[in-house]
């Protein structure tokens, strides 16, 4: 699906973070957490890169005149033709992608009228119909407020299951996500990547929370 070895990762001459290794599988629903400046936004940008892979970044502007339909159209440019139209399959997607993340009645709605967290399904349904095989999202609870937060990463879980579709996301939402995370992974001050262990074992809930404690030490009493 997506596996990363050995990667350092920096920006103006000056690393980061040094030695990120690890495999994304189908389906799973990944936090990626760290303080601020640690790089989590630029690994995202790198990973980006990759073929099958969508990065939807934060504080995407709500530009009034795009009905949701539209938005989702224009995000699928790369799957169009020369005179930007999308072929019937892609329509297919689209629909179904409007479907499943419960916004199909909003399709004919300005952008601008969304609530936040039906805007960030909008983004969702983006990448649903490109057919992402790994869907990277940068903080894509900021600015939600508390249910619109819980609702959204509920979807992105759930877009993990039902689609296969891998999903990593950063977060400074910790203890809610964590609610929807298969696994952890963090980057550090001092430029290490951690990672919470694949395997489903009854060891999983507390090799998240360590990988959170080592990221940020205040956090010593988190549970």
């Amino acid at each position: 699906m997506l596996k990363v070895d050995h990667l350092s990762i920096g920006h103006d001459g000056r690393e980061l973070v040094r030695d990120i290794s690890f495999e994304l599988a189908p389906g799973e629903c990944v936090l990626l957490a760290g303080p601020n400046g640690t790089g989590k936004t630029t690994l995202l940008k790198w990973l980006a890169s990759g073929a099958a892979v969508v990065l939807i970044p934060t504080n995407i502007p709500k530009v009034k005149g795009f009905t949701v339909e539209a938005f989702v159209r224009t995000g699928c440019y790369r799957e169009s033709d020369w005179r930007g139209r999308i072929s019937k399959e892609v329509e297919d997607r689209m629909e179904e992608a409007l479907k499943m993340l419960g916004i199909e009645a909003l399709r004919k709605r300005d952008i601008s009228t969304l609530s936040d967290g039906e805007f960030q399904k909008a983004c969702l349904a983006t990448g649903l119909t490109r057919r992402a095989e790994v869907l990277l999202l940068d903080e894509p609870t900021a600015h939600l407020d508390v249910e619109n937060r819980i609702d959204v990463l509920r979807t992105l879980r759930e877009v993990a299951r039902k689609t296969g579709t891998a999903v990593l996301f950063s977060s400074h939402d910790l203890h809610d996500a964590l609610q929807v995370a298969d696994r952890v992974f963090a980057l550090t001050r001092d430029g290490r990547f951690l990672a919470s262990p694949s395997v489903i074992s009854s060891e999983v809930e507390k090799s998240k929370t360590a990988v959170l404690r080592a990221a940020f030490p205040a956090l010593a009493n988190l549970r």
